[in-house]
């Protein structure tokens, strides 16, 4: 199958942001790029904020007219000695090194070619090639499987079985199985419904019922489960950059049902096109603080740190002073979500409600969106400090 793959020319629709690079502790002066490598991974050796290509390479638009691509074998050497980290690239190859311009740009090439993708394409090729989100009614009208005259309930590849009759001339066909509604924690609006993708299948022999063959099972494949008409139209441009809008969501379900999630897992949020989200975006995950309970006399001796706020979730840091109420070897500070029955004295947590001390939220992850409905999206889970949660809070990076 052959894909539109992402060179660096897609992310040069990436806002310029005011602020300077910050580049990695031990950001290397040079690397040579492996098989495997994406751009992403290559951007986090240098760079703290791993999306943010355009600016370290000083690229512009009119670059894209000259396209070059990064292969395994090439060389990356990093200048600091100028006001902005700057990259270029060494071409490898068996003539010898040769130095070049970094015109970055797009091409159609094999989905396994050697050239390095902007993220593993593989973690989220199921994702567009199926639908995955669908109104409420979507498949009122879709034909379904019937059933097998081979006596077995389950079906599987290779199978062969009767459905309905679909539109005329459709002979190729996606299996899917309508899954449960998304739905908004805050306001509880139906967002849409999920679907299962089961397998694909074709037509053998038109008619109503129709004959068809189980090209490809996922899953078990059962009776009344629809078949909805395949699209190999799919492409995926990313162009990692910040929303321009402020975004703020949550994280309302992960691909396989799990209730915590790694990185380079699909999560599903509930924003979408008519939030202003587009494939591409990066959103900073929030891992939502905890609720401390003090008394009075322990609330007066929580200490505002003002000149620590900048960059801090919420807008001021804190810190907690009263030593005598936390546990031997405890500490708890502006950007820690503290485990309260682990970090604080019994005696010193109160039961009154007017007393609550929020723990900040905890920055705990980025990730990408890269499939977008109105009022839902997919994103992969870029980089992770430990697991993500459901119902964990996404935001502007």
């Amino acid at each position: 199958m052959r894909q539109l793959v992402v060179t660096l020319a897609l992310l040069l629709a990436a806002p310029v942001l005011a602020d300077t690079l910050k580049l990695q502790d031990n950001a290397p002066d040079t690397y040579v790029v492996v098989k495997g490598d994406t751009l992403w991974d290559i951007s986090g050796r240098f760079l703290k904020d791993p999306w943010r290509w355009p600016q370290i390479w000083n690229l512009n638009r009119e670059e894209v007219k000259n396209p070059h691509w990064i292969y395994p074998g090439d060389l990356i050497v990093l200048d600091r000695s100028g006001k902005e980290p700057r990259l270029s690239l060494v071409k490898g190859g068996k003539n010898g090194m040769q130095t070049v311009k970094l015109s970055p740009g797009v091409r159609t090439t094999d989905i396994d070619g050697e050239a390095i993708t902007s993220i593993p394409i593989r973690v989220i090729h199921p994702f567009l090639s199926q639908p995955r989100v669908v109104p409420q009614g979507a498949f009122d009208d879709a034909p379904f499987i019937l059933g097998s005259n081979a006596e077995r309930v389950v079906l599987a590849a290779g199978d062969d079985a009767f459905a309905t009759g679909g539109k005329s001339g459709v002979t190729r066909w996606n299996v899917l199985r309508p899954g449960k509604a998304l739905k908004d924690p805050e306001t509880g609006e139906v967002l849409g419904h999920e679907v299962e993708y089961l397998g694909d299948a074709r037509t053998l022999v038109e008619g109503a019922p129709q004959k068809i063959r189980i090209t490809q099972s996922a899953q078990e494949i059962l009776p009344r489960d629809k078949l909805v008409e395949a699209d190999d139209s799919t492409t995926f441009e990313y162009i990692p950059h910040a929303p321009e809008a402020q975004i703020s969501g949550r994280i309302i379900s992960a691909y396989g049902g799990l209730s915590d999630s790694g990185r380079y897992q699909t999560v599903v949020i509930n924003r979408g096109s008519r939030d202003g989200l587009e494939p591409g975006h990066v959103l900073s995950v929030f891992r939502e603080g905890q609720a401390v309970m003090l008394t009075r006399d322990e609330k007066d001796r929580m200490t505002w740190v003002n000149e620590k706020s900048t960059g801090v979730p919420n807008g001021g840091a804190w810190l907690y002073n009263d030593v005598r109420c936390l546990k031997e070897n405890s500490k708890v500070t502006y950007d820690q979500a503290a485990d309260v029955r682990n970090s604080f004295r019994s005696t010193c947590l109160g039961n009154n409600s007017d007393r609550a001390i929020k723990l900040p939220d905890a920055r705990s992850g980025l990730v990408m969106v890269y499939r977008v409905y109105e009022r839902v999206s997919y994103a992969l889970i870029m980089q992770s400090d430990g697991p993500v949660y459901l119902l964990d809070t996404v935001k502007n990076p």
